[in-house]
């Protein structure tokens, strides 16, 4: 049986995923194969390994939610449009399934800032390190968050940005091989130009560079609450 443009899946991304998409269906369709039947899904056996959590719906699964009226946003993490304290990490998670892979995080500038309901909540800097974790890839909308001079943070290490208190849970995180598609959330102390630190919230997601062997590492920011 082929599949709906699967998607493997990830931990972080499928909290609840499978869980609500039954619900969905069922809330508004009454069954799998009346939902079936209307979104022309020929073989309702294919809705198995989303209603499952075995696999993320794909591109044409997306469209077919959305052309039936899902809220993708809540389906994929639980919070709704409006949810205005919706967890960091959901920006990212979502992103992904909207825009071409390979430019999702050179893109992230872009609808920050835009009012774009489901990039909410809202980002406040943005950049990539690679896999030594240096800073390879600058909007400076990072160096303007902590206050540096634009291009001051290229090729400068990750470690010298955060207190070596809160690093270690980071080394932590990241010293067993990760899966590709990982998303991974931090609460760090992050130094500003004037060598104070403030607490931000921040989510890195590992992907691996084309034709490569390593990693590179897209990382989102914001201020965290008091």
């Amino acid at each position: 049986m082929v599949l709906i443009n699967e998607s493997p899946v990830s931990t972080a991304s499928n909290n609840g995923f499978s869980q609500r998409l039954r619900e969905y269906i069922l809330k508004k369709h009454g069954s799998v194969n009346s939902f079936c039947r209307t979104t022309g899904i020929k073989y309702p056996a294919q809705m198995t390994p989303y209603l499952k959590g075995k696999c993320q719906p794909g591109k044409k699964m997306l469209e077919r939610l959305i052309k039936d009226g899902a809220d993708i946003q809540w389906l994929q993490s639980g919070y709704s449009k409006g949810d205005s304290l919706a967890p960091l990490s959901n920006a990212m998670a979502l992103s992904r399934y909207r825009v071409e892979m390979d430019n999702l995080f050179r893109q992230v500038r872009l609808h920050s800032g835009k009012g774009v309901d489901m990039h909410k909540p809202e980002i406040e800097a943005y950049a990539v390190i690679d896999d030594a974790e240096h800073f390879v890839d600058l909007t400076g909308s990072l160096e303007e968050f902590l206050g540096y001079e634009k291009n001051s943070l290229s090729g400068v290490e990750l470690a010298s940005l955060i207190h070596p208190e809160d690093y270690a849970s980071i080394q932590s995180a990241l010293k067993p091989q990760r899966p590709e598609d990982d998303i991974v959330s931090f609460h760090s102390r992050f130094k500003t130009a004037t060598g104070a630190y403030i607490n931000v919230e921040w989510c890195l997601y590992i992907k691996s560079k084309p034709m490569s062997e390593l990693h590179e590492y897209a990382i989102i920011l914001r201020r965290a609450g008091s």
